[in-house]
């Protein structure tokens, strides 16, 4: 028997023996097709047992973590472990259900693998878990591409990835994206792989009602929950680490972590990575859409040039960090200014991926090759992280509030104070809009 599945482009072609039929889980039903084409990956599935060679030595070995109502917890028991010869790497996985162990062969230059499922009879399940995401790694790792884990969404056309460790928000982001309409690629985990000279990023089988789906990729942002939303472009090394730090890998095998270094160098080079502090609710989604959006980047782009020939710029302002000195809808007069003129209390403008954050200095670092800046916002209970002169847009002078114009005070309330002030505005903000 024969099976077809296409995922993130790849078709993966799943043959049994004789008279053994293949019962994919349900999960893969989307993803099962009856077009023709050569395949990428044959896997010859038999019910029989085989034995890792006694040439293999074990290379790796992934515990296995419950989840609990405390957190992630590894309980001492072995879900799957690799090893690996110089014909071949051998995975073997502990299942419980019945319990048995599964052995998946990848031949060394062989696109043509063997699964031992260990369930004698006329069924095979082709793909039991964990071994159906690893093919799926493995797969992906030869062909040019990335496993990440991470939501992805389209919003305005756009597509946008949240990538970060267990419990930074990755699943939060997609239903916050979900609930205003847009298209959920993925809440888990992505393919990334490049495709006609553009990055793209597939879904992939995890959930029972899980279909394919694939966008572009236009930003990639490495999140976690904040006090406010604070987005900062990263490059270089930085911004490969990131993407490293997030995917799934097989750091055990030279050549695979090579190849994962040198394509995570590749997507950073034509797709935007920053890092992302967030509200986990609408207005995350609201301050993205608003810095992504074609005019605010052309403003942006105007207002950096203004700055840059010494004159003025007006910008509104759309958070409460600063508040009460600075409140959404405020128009802040940034006007340039030397670095070696400023000193702590100070509200500055910072350049932050396409946009300007206005903060207040708390702590400034002189030696001979750098001023670094450190700010905060007056109701945020975080401190920003540093930034050098290079990042810094300009001097806030005053604030124009209606027919207003105020002075920007050296001095702040307390930030625990700032922050319930500012929180109890946003609520009944969002409360009258509701309203209306």
């Amino acid at each position: 028997m024969t099976v077809d599945l296409i995922i993130a482009g790849y078709r993966i072609r799943l043959r049994s023996e004789d008279g053994v039929i293949l019962m994919p889980d349900e999960r893969f039903t989307a993803f099962i097709t009856s077009s023709g084409g050569e395949p990428d990956l044959v896997i010859d599935i038999s019910n029989e047992s085989a034995a890792i060679p006694d040439s293999a030595a074990r290379v790796f070995n992934a515990p296995l973590i419950e989840e609990r109502p405390s957190g992630p917890k590894n309980t001492g028991d072995t879900f799957w472990e690799v090893a690996s010869d110089g014909e071949g790497t051998y995975i073997t996985a502990m299942l419980k259900d019945p319990v048995r162990k599964p052995l998946l062969v990848i031949p060394r230059k062989s696109m043509s693998w063997q699964l031992y499922t260990q369930i004698p009879g006329s069924e095979a399940d082709p793909l039991p878990y964990p071994l159906d995401g690893l093919i799926l790694y493995f797969l992906t790792s030869l062909k040019g591409g990335i496993m990440l884990h991470g939501s992805g969404v389209i919003c305005g056309g756009r597509g946008w990835i949240f990538t970060g460790r267990s419990g930074s928000g990755k699943t939060t982001m997609a239903m916050i994206f979900d609930r205003s309409g847009d298209r959920v690629i993925h809440d888990d985990r992505l393919l990334i792989k490049e495709e006609g000279g553009r990055w793209m990023m597939h879904s992939t089988p995890v959930y029972r009602n899980d279909e394919p789906r694939k966008a572009p990729i236009d930003h990639l942002w490495v999140i976690s929950h904040g006090r406010s939303n604070i987005s900062q472009q990263l490059s270089g090394a930085e911004a490969v680490g990131m993407i490293i730090s997030n995917s799934v890998q097989q750091n055990w095998d030279r050549e695979a972590a090579g190849r994962l270094i040198a394509r995570a160098e590749k997507l950073t080079s034509s797709v935007r990575v920053s890092r992302l502090a967030f509200l986990p609710d609408s207005t995350i989604r609201d301050y993205l859409y608003a810095r992504e959006s074609e005019s605010y980047v052309i403003a942006s782009k105007a207002a950096a040039s203004i700055l840059a020939d010494e004159k003025a710029i007006l910008i509104t302002a759309g958070g409460y960090s600063m508040w009460p000195a600075i409140k959404p809808g405020d128009r802040i007069i940034v006007t340039p200014c030397d670095p070696v003129d400023l000193s702590a209390g100070d509200v500055v403008a910072i350049r932050r991926d396409r946009g300007f954050v206005a903060h207040r200095i708390t702590e400034i670092k002189r030696d001979s090759a750098f001023i670094l800046i450190r700010t905060r916002g007056d109701a945020s209970m975080v401190s920003d992280p540093w930034v050098t002169e290079t990042d810094l847009a300009g001097l806030v002078t005053s604030v124009r509030r209606g027919k207003k114009q105020l002075k920007i005070s050296s001095s702040r309330i307390p930030y625990l104070l700032g922050w319930l002030l500012a929180a109890v505005a946003g609520i009944s903000k969002r409360r009258f809009s509701k309203k209306s």
